[in-house]
C-alpha cells in the first residue's frame, strides 16, 4: 500500500530518507495520501501521490510513509483523504507545506516530518480580515525576528534534534512564544527556563533544541518582558523519540495553531443604501464610512459589515439572490480595505481600536 522508497541494502551516497507522519482518523474504506510539487510525490498529481500506511496508537490513527530523496531536496507538499482508487474525499485547507532538510543532514540519515492536519478552521486567521485589520500590529517583532536559532549538531550516539513550529497570528506588544515541558531542555515546566522561540515570518515561530530517546510532554505559551506567561489550553503535547530505529536523527514537529479561546468581536451590519448623513445624496455613499467607522468606534464595536454593495447573486437567477451571503461580505469587505489602504481618516480608528 505504501511507496516507501526505503534504503535498500546499497544506500545511495547522497541520499536521505523523509519520513511523513500525521494522526487522522477515517472511515473505512479512505486512506491518507501525500502529494507534493516533485515527481518523486506525484507532481501535485494526486493519483500519482505517495499512498501512507497506518498504525494503531491508543486511540489515535497514526498514518506514515517514506521517500528517498538528494540532500539539499526542498518542495511543497500536502495531505489528502483518498479512496481505494485514489479519488480525492477531502483535502488539506490553508497553504501548502514547506519541506527543508535540516543543514547539516548527512547520507543515509532519516528526518521525520510529524504534521497535524489543516482544517478550514487553522486558515481563517491568515485571511486579509484577520491578518490585515483584526490581528494587525502596529509594532514590529524585531525582538524575537532572528529565524530558526540553529544547533550546530553532529549526530552521535541517542542524541535527536527536534524542531518546535508553530502558528501564533496574535500575539501582543513585548511578548514572545515559548515551549515548555518534562524534558530539561523544555524547563521541566518552568516558564523562565523553557525554550524561546524565534519569529520566522507569517505568524510562525520556531526553536530546536537536541533532545535524547524518551517520551516528553509539553505546551506553547505566551511570555511577556514583565514575567507573565500565558499557557495555551488543551491537553500536553507530546513528542517520543523513543524510537528503536536508530537511524531517525532529525524530527520536525509541525504543531498547527497555538491554541487559544477563539477571537470574538461585537459589531454592527448595515446596508450600503442606510449609511447616511446630512451631506450625503439620499442614496448612501462610501465616504459617509468614515463617519460609520467612527460611530463604530465609539460604541464599543470592532467589526463592521456592510450589505449588499454589488450583486448578490452568483448564477444571476432570483433564487440565488440573496444579501447576506458571503459575497456580498467579501465586497464589503474590499470596499473597506480601499479607503483604510488610502488613509482615509476614521477608517484607522476602527483599526487601530481592535483589541
Amino acid at each position: 500500500m505504501v511507496n516507501p522508497g526505503l534504503f535498500s541494502g546499497n544506500k545511495s551516497v547522497n541520499s536521505v530518507k523523509v519520513s511523513f507522519r500525521i494522526p487522522y482518523f477515517t472511515q473505512w474504506g479512505q486512506s491518507l495520501l501525500v502529494c507534493g510539487s516533485v515527481p518523486v510525490l506525484g507532481a501535485w498529481n494526486v493519483k500519482r501521490g505517495v499512498l501512507l500506511s497506518v498504525i494503531h496508537q491508543g486511540s489515535e490513527l497514526i498514518w506514515g510513509g517514506s521517500i528517498t530523496v538528494p540532500r539539499g531536496f526542498q518542495c511543497q507538499y500536502s495531505y489528502y483523504v483518498v479512496d481505494d482508487k485514489k479519488n480525492v474525499l477531502r483535502w488539506e485547507m490553508g497553504k501548502k507545506r514547506e519541506l527543508i532538510l535540516p543543514e547539516g543532514v548527512q547520507s543515509g540519515q532519516e528526518i521525520e516530518f510529524r504534521d497535524l492536519w489543516q482544517a478550514g478552521s487553522d486558515a481563517l486567521p491568515f485571511r486579509s480580515a484577520f491578518k490585515d485589520v483584526i490581528f494587525r500590529q502596529s509594532w514590529d517583532l524585531s525582538h524575537a525576528t532572528g529565524g530558526v536559532n540553529h544547533i550546530n549538531f553532529e549526530p552521535k550516539g541517542e542524541a535527536i534534534l527536534v524542531q518546535f513550529k508553530i502558528s501564533c497570528p496574535n500575539v501582543e506588544k513585548n511578548s514572545s512564544i515559548y515551549v515548555i515541558g518534562s524534558n530539561t531542555k523544555l524547563g521541566q515546566w518552568k516558564a523562565e527556563n523553557g525554550l524561546k522561540l524565534s519569529y520566522f515570518g507569517e505568524s510562525v515561530w520556531k526553536a530546536e533544541c537536541l533532545m535524547h530517546r524518551i517520551i516528553s510532554t509539553y505546551r506553547y505559551g505566551k511570555y511577556d518582558r514583565s514575567g507573565n506567561f500565558s499557557i495555551e489550553s488543551g491537553s500536553n503535547r507530546e513528542v517520543s523519540t523513543n524510537s528503536s530505529k536508530n537511524e531517525v536523527k532529525y524530527i520536525i514537529l509541525s504543531d498547527g495553531m497555538m491554541r487559544e479561546t477563539p477571537w470574538r468581536g461585537a459589531g454592527v451590519a448595515i446596508p450600503m443604501f442606510s449609511v447616511r448623513s446630512e451631506s450625503d445624496l439620499g442614496v448612501g455613499e462610501f465616504l459617509d464610512l468614515k463617519l460609520l467607522v467612527d460611530w463604530a468606534v465609539a460604541s464599543g464595536f470592532h467589526l463592521v459589515q456592510l450589505l449588499p454593495i454589488n450583486d448578490t447573486s452568483v448564477h444571476g437567477m432570483w433564487w440565488d439572490s440573496y444579501p447576506y451571503r458571503a459575497l456580498t461580505a467579501v465586497k464589503a469587505a474590499h470596499a473597506v480595505s480601499f479607503f483604510y489602504q488610502r488613509g482615509v481618516p476614521g477608517i484607522g480608528h476602527l483599526v487601530k481600536n481592535i483589541t
